[in-house]
């Protein structure tokens, strides 16, 4: 009998773990739900929901607020089947030391005043939506991408407590012990595997000839963050 399966893309950690400085952020997450998948072929995938923040315009990059929304419309269009939930940035100022010490015998400012850009409530709501599926939906596995430990605490009580089956995919580089001790099954997600998984570069909207390109920005031939 398959496992039946709910996937948790976090969608901010999945960016900076492995999709930032890559040609590939025109992500079809609901292929690459199922190509992570450790023996497909034994699980049924109930719903895949992915968790985001619409980024805050920056004058630095003009255009990613733009190129997020393209995004979120494509998924929307071409995956109905998939479950966006958003939490929000906030942007505020913050003090931060220079990283090289002033010298001492002389008036250098030892700080500098920046912006500061935090996505926030995406792990709170990771955590509140896998509890409310552990109420009202009947499942076995959990699987999570995601790098972040703060998930710890809600993975350990439903695999401890409620029995599930955890399997959680690191999009960094660096591995993280306290996930992998919390969990069923643990693994990096290959570096190869988001070019295999692209949404299509013009998809269509409804029935009126109307499409969504892929910006130009996010073509193979053109990298940037």
């Amino acid at each position: 009998m398959k496992k039946k399966t709910i996937v948790y893309i976090d969608g901010f950690n999945l960016y900076y773990g492995m999709l930032r400085f890559t040609q590939y952020k025109w992500l079809d997450v609901v292929a690459f739900a199922n190509a992570i998948l450790p023996r497909p072929e034994e699980h049924e995938i109930l719903s895949v929901k992915y968790f985001t923040a619409r980024v805050n315009y920056d004058p630095a990059e003009p255009t990613a607020q733009m190129r997020q929304s393209i995004y979120l419309s494509a998924l929307t269009a071409s995956r109905p089947e998939l479950a966006i939930i958003e939490g929000y940035y906030k942007r505020f100022r913050a003090r931060y030391p220079f990283a090289k010490e002033p010298c001492k015998s002389c008036t250098k400012v030892s700080a500098a005043t920046v912006w500061k850009t935090e996505e926030k409530r995406s792990d709170v709501n990771i955590a509140s939506q896998m509890f409310i599926d552990h109420i009202e939906n009947d499942f076995d596995c959990i699987v999570l991408v995601s790098g972040d430990t703060d998930l710890i605490a809600p993975l350990h009580y439903l695999k401890k407590q409620a029995g599930k089956s955890v399997i959680v995919f690191n999009p960094h580089e660096r591995p993280s012990e306290e996930l992998r001790a919390v969990s069923t099954y643990y693994k990096h997600i290959p570096r190869d595997l988001p070019a295999k998984c692209q949404l299509p570069d013009i998809i269509p909207i409804g029935t009126h000839g109307r499409t969504i390109h892929r910006p130009p920005a996010w073509s193979p031939q053109s990298v940037t963050q």
